[in-house]
């Protein structure tokens, strides 16, 4: 989905309110079905997530801001990666 403008608009109204503002990237994958699955959407989300951290560092964000984690969920329906601002 087309999200970077958006993305863009968030990042620079977080940083304009707090400007030592540090964020938190989280791909999250569906823990539901075999273990292959589970793996290859995990596999999936995370390289979903890493995409979305070049879009950040090609806004001008410095990667040593961003730091990139991930999680299973049993509720999400398809991946998912989640901003967080601290």
């Amino acid at each position: 989905p087309s999200y970077e403008q958006a993305l863009y608009t968030a990042v620079s109204r977080a940083v304009e309110h707090r400007p030592d503002a540090v964020f938190d990237l989280v791909a999250v994958s569906s823990g539901r079905g075999t273990q292959a699955q589970v793996a290859l959407s995990a596999s999936n989300a995370k390289r979903q997530a890493e995409t979305v951290l070049r879009s950040l560092t090609d806004m001008g964000l410095p990667a040593n801001r961003v730091s990139l984690s991930s999680s299973t969920s049993g509720t999400a329906q398809t991946n998912e990666v989640h901003v967080f601002v601290r």
